[in-house]
């Protein structure tokens, strides 16, 4: 059996204001790109985090970057604009492989990736939590898709649930306090 190790570190208050720095210039920039140039340039991302030789944290990591990308696109869960435009900004600091430390790094490259993914779930922790479950549902919503009348309901239920998701996601954003940006 392989030994496995723990490290951790803390970021300090000012060490997470200047990642989310780096973020918020990324978002200022993300006007610069579309939706579909941003989208494919994270997915190469992720093909690249998973055809390497990476620690296991990142590879973890980046399932993120693939919940915010189904979240963009999934028109049955319908992200609002406001919150598309802030997952896409998000987005536009992982389409640039020449970030803080360039992907092209071995050993190095996506660490400073996996720490941004990190802030980036923190700020969108309850967006991907109603996503999360919107997504359960749906994949469970209904026994035998392929019948007319599982078909005809199917749309109402998701909307329902879309709409109590949204909801709920609404009165955590409330009880947590203001958005980071």
């Amino acid at each position: 059996m392989a030994d496995t190790m723990k490290i951790s570190f803390t970021l300090d208050a000012s060490d997470v204001t200047y990642f989310r720095k780096l973020l918020k210039d990324a978002k200022s920039h993300s006007g610069d790109h579309d939706q579909a140039s941003t989208v494919k340039k994270v997915r190469k991302l992720v093909t690249e985090v998973e055809g390497s030789k990476v620690p296991h944290f990142v590879r973890e990591a980046v399932v993120t970057l693939v919940d915010l990308i189904q979240m963009l696109e999934d028109e049955a869960y319908a992200l609002p604009k406001a919150e598309a435009s802030r997952v896409l900004a998000a987005l536009t600091y992982f389409a640039n492989p020449a970030d803080l430390i360039p992907d092209s790094i071995p050993g190095l490259g996506f660490l400073d990736d996996a720490i941004m993914i990190k802030i980036v779930e923190v700020d969108f922790k309850n967006e991907l939590w109603g996503y999360r479950r919107f997504r359960k549902f749906r994949d469970g919503a209904e026994q035998r898709p392929w019948s007319k009348l599982a078909q005809e309901r199917l749309p109402k239920r998701l909307a329902d649930y879309r709409k109590d998701v949204r909801d709920k996601i609404k009165a955590r954003n409330e009880s947590t306090g203001k958005r980071i940006w």
